[in-house]
């Protein structure tokens, strides 16, 4: 039964009691959220801010979605994302708007990044665009690649640049710039890997717009990067004191009582006339002019199935895959590992369980008590590895890492956390795809989509596009601006 109350959702039978507003005027100011992860509770936050009534549904018991800190005594895991990149400041300053200002914190003074090689940990280049060797003295120092692969990498500067325009492979990219041992050790598992995708693959243009735009302005990466300026004392990245998930904790407390409705599964969306019904588990139904959907491409793709079945088969285009992370804490003296660094990467050929480690506690300050270590391996997306039991898992990072580090006994700290479905994979031509969703959109009135796997990936990518997002929100359900910040 659906009962039409006096100012606010016709209603729902079900479900909670505050409603999502559904006015007779042109300009409805009421806005229905489903998903609660990072974008939608950054766009919930907007709307709010901005004056609109909104009611944000999110089926899990909590909201944040993949960001996530758990605790297990003095030892602090982010079970998904660690660190707020400053070059792409949207999630930095979120975060200062918030209130967090002094809960930033710089990365532990480190040196390198390490790569497996002939069963030992090599330095990659301390001076590098993701890894790429960018000067050709920090090059010479770095183990990681042969003499031959070293003058390889060294003569990127000297190429030209591709005539031709269009997207390509990261993989593809890498072999023309930097040769065959880049590929191996530095695209595959770490420009790649920190996407748990294949090189081939994935996108340049819609992962790496930096390089691509190195090569067509500068004609060189290497080139390109000497042409930044130096901005001494900045860090390319922080986190919060007590990891990311006070992020989530702010973000949630500070929107008004009652927008943000957990547990509250919304499994269906019809259109009926100029308004959308969202059928909720439980049987209740909520009613909105206005509908934001923060939530994966493959839930978008089944929710949107009857409006738009071409909207949903392109946002069913878009591949995700699992991922299994292991927290391990060591005490310190049983680690014979200096630990300097930030972790290191396993190439593709490498036959590990283990495709690439965090040492969360030389990361960032805090992570760990006094005479202990944290890391965090993230294992490989196979789905018998995904599926196999905590204790396996557990034993397979020890036993991968045990030779690595000179690892002397067991754990003290082990746990698993498995995030399903939680990497969106951009892939070649995602940008062109992702042109046809914002078409078909278009055709949509009211419809609106953000989440990671849509125009990026990771905290600022999100946070940028939310509210980029909410403010298209803003200027359809308010009559307003769209160039207007909510802001």
């Amino acid at each position: 039964m659906i009962v039409r109350l006096p100012g606010m959702t016709r209603v729902i039978r079900g479900a909670a009691s505050k409603g999502v507003r559904c006015r007779d005027n042109v300009h409805d100011r009421s806005v229905a959220i489903i998903g609660g992860g990072i974008s939608g509770l950054t766009a919930a936050r907007a709307l709010c801010r901005g004056g609109f009534d909104v009611r944000l549904f999110e089926r899990e018991q909590r909201c944040g979605g993949v960001v996530r800190t758990d605790r297990a005594g003095d030892f602090v895991i982010d079970v998904g994302p660690d660190t707020l990149l400053t070059h792409k400041p949207a999630a930095i300053a979120l975060a200062r708007e918030l209130g967090l200002a002094d809960r930033l914190v710089d990365p532990l003074p480190r040196r390198s990044t390490y790569v497996v090689r002939r069963q030992a940990l090599r330095t990659l280049p301390d001076t590098s665009a993701m890894g790429l060797p960018t000067d050709w003295r920090t090059l010479v120092s770095a183990s990681a690649f042969s003499w031959h692969g070293k003058l390889r990498m060294a003569a990127e500067a000297l190429l030209p640049a591709r005539r031709t325009v269009g997207d390509e492979s990261i993989g593809s990219f890498v072999r023309r710039r930097f040769g065959r041992e880049a590929v191996e050790y530095v695209a595959e598992p770490l420009l790649a890997g920190i996407h748990r995708g294949d090189a081939s693959r994935l996108s340049l243009r819609a992962l790496f717009p930096f390089l691509a735009e190195a090569e067509m302005r500068h004609g060189s990466v290497a080139r390109a990067w000497h042409k930044i300026p130096a901005r001494p004392g900045r860090t390319s990245s922080q986190s919060l004191r007590a990891g990311l998930g006070e992020f989530v904790a702010e973000l949630s407390a500070q929107l008004p009582p009652g927008v943000a409705s957990i547990g509250s599964e919304v499994f269906a969306i019809e259109r009926h006339g100029d308004e959308f019904w969202l059928r909720l588990t439980g049987g209740g139904i909520a009613t909105a002019r206005t509908v934001l959907l923060a939530t994966p491409a493959y839930v978008t793709s089944r929710l949107v199935s009857q409006v738009d079945a071409k909207l949903a088969s392109l946002c069913g285009g878009i591949r995700y895959v699992s991922v299994a992370n292991v927290a391990l804490g060591y005490a310190r003296g049983d680690v014979a590992h200096p630990l300097e660094g930030a972790g290191f990467v396993v190439p593709v050929n490498d036959r590990r369980h283990v495709r690439s480690v965090s040492w969360m506690s030389s990361k960032w300050p805090g992570r760990a008590p006094d005479g202990s270590v944290l890391l965090r391996a993230s294992l490989d997306n196979r789905a018998e590895t995904f599926d196999a039991p905590d204790r396996t898992l557990i034993d397979w990072a020890h036993e991968d890492l045990r030779d690595l580090l000179g690892l002397k006994a067991p754990p003290v700290l082990a746990r698993v956390y498995r995030l399903a479905l939680a990497m969106p994979q951009l892939e070649v031509g995602h940008l062109d795809l992702m042109a046809a969703i914002d078409r078909q959109l278009s055709a949509v009135p009211g419809l609106f989509i953000t989440a990671s796997g849509f125009r990026g990936v990771g905290l600022p990518d999100c946070i940028k596009d939310a509210q980029t997002v909410a403010n298209r929100v803003a200027a359809y359900a308010g009559g307003r601006d769209p160039s207007a910040n909510l802001s």
